[in-house]
């Protein structure tokens, strides 16, 4: 395997998967490729965690490179983990499969648009390579657990609520730093969701009701911290969003997504009466108590990597053996998957801005 896109130690998401791979039994890791650290012309001075991380690697026969071009031309069947910025990923991939590549985990969402998305996969395709998405929310307990106890309740409704911990004088850096917008940054692993479980495509929408309470829904213009008058910049974004779609088959599900709503996600189901069956959170108590115990032993360690911890792993090895059996990854998304992904965050967006005026 080769992770392309590292990323600075304990910040990178690159990097924890790579903590992650050189641990794992069935994997070898041929190189790491970080654009960034790696070219001295755009920087020269690396910080001392990413000039550490090099030397280790070295000790371990890794190589580390700017671009996929300057390791040995992939001889052996190869995975390549993509975890660059969305807007560097196509130029990576590109590189990746012209490389010789035969297998991509590629981090959501995967390309700043459906178009690129779609070049991609076209891409793949035409070379034989076999392209998986890391959408972690898809293998995730929690959502497990709703999804079988929707099976066996009658008349069951599922509402997905994704919650970050952000302080509303936080969203001004959140929304600049995150310009793909809240429904293909935060929201986009429920609308994965929707597409591998509930048959939600574009296509297949038959109605979409968006929740219009501004404690449900709500668009904010925000200042883009680093610009001034007479050039001040703004921006907009969702804070918050709530919706439920319909398909054509009658299948229903919800979705809703607050930037300030704290630490915990959870899945609720319903009956047919619209009352609470179940709900289930992430993370629980006992994965919350065994994360703040982690964040407090190594509190530059981005907290995420820890409550996300085995849904990687999860999903790696899943991947892993998919590409040393040539069957599916079970649960896993599909760069296809990915593409219907990315069009539902536009056709949201454009509901939820027009509800929003």
């Amino acid at each position: 395997m080769v992770v392309v896109g590292c990323g600075v130690p304990k910040r990178g998401m690159g990097w924890y998967h790579l903590t992650q791979l050189l641990e794992m039994e069935d994997v070898t890791v041929a190189g790491v490729v970080e654009p960034f650290f790696e070219n001295k012309t755009i920087c020269p001075s690396p910080p001392p965690a990413w000039t550490e991380l090099v030397a280790s690697l070295k000790e371990e026969d890794v190589r580390c490179t700017k671009a996929v071009s300057e390791l040995p031309k992939f001889s052996k069947a190869t995975l390549c983990l993509i975890a660059g910025r969305t807007n560097d990923n196509p130029a990576l991939f590109k590189g990746c499969v012209d490389h010789g590549a035969k297998f991509i985990f590629l981090e959501k969402p995967g390309a700043p648009s459906v178009e690129k998305l779609q070049e991609m996969a076209d891409y793949a395709k035409a070379n034989g390579v076999k392209v998986y998405l890391g959408y972690n929310k898809n293998v995730t307990p929690y959502v497990q657990k709703a999804l079988a106890k929707s099976k066996s309740t009658k008349g069951a409704h599922v509402q997905f609520v994704h919650n970050n911990s952000y302080d509303i004088n936080e969203l001004p850096e959140c929304f600049s730093r995150n310009t793909e917008g809240m429904m293909k940054n935060m929201a986009i692993h429920e609308l994965a969701l929707l597409v591998s479980f509930f048959g939600v495509t574009v296509e297949s929408i038959a109605e979409v009701k968006v929740h219009k309470d501004k404690a449900l829904t709500e668009a904010l213009t925000v200042w883009v911290p680093g610009t001034a008058m007479p050039n001040a910049k703004y921006i907009t974004d969702f804070s918050r969003v709530s919706f439920t779609v319909t398909t054509k088959e009658g299948v229903s599900v919800s979705v809703a997504a607050n930037r300030c709503g704290g630490n915990v996600s959870y899945a609720l189901v319903t009956d047919e009466c619209g009352k609470d069956v179940a709900k289930f959170e992430f993370p629980d108590e006992e994965t919350q108590s065994k994360v703040d115990e982690k964040i407090a032993a190594d509190p530059e360690m981005m907290p995420y990597f820890f409550v996300q911890s085995d849904d990687y792993l999860v999903l790696k090895d899943r991947v892993v053996k998919s590409a040393l059996n040539g069957k599916d990854a079970e649960a896993v998304a599909t760069i296809e998957t990915a593409i219907e992904a990315l069009k539902l965050a536009d056709y949201f967006t454009k509901e939820l801005t027009a509800a929003t005026k």
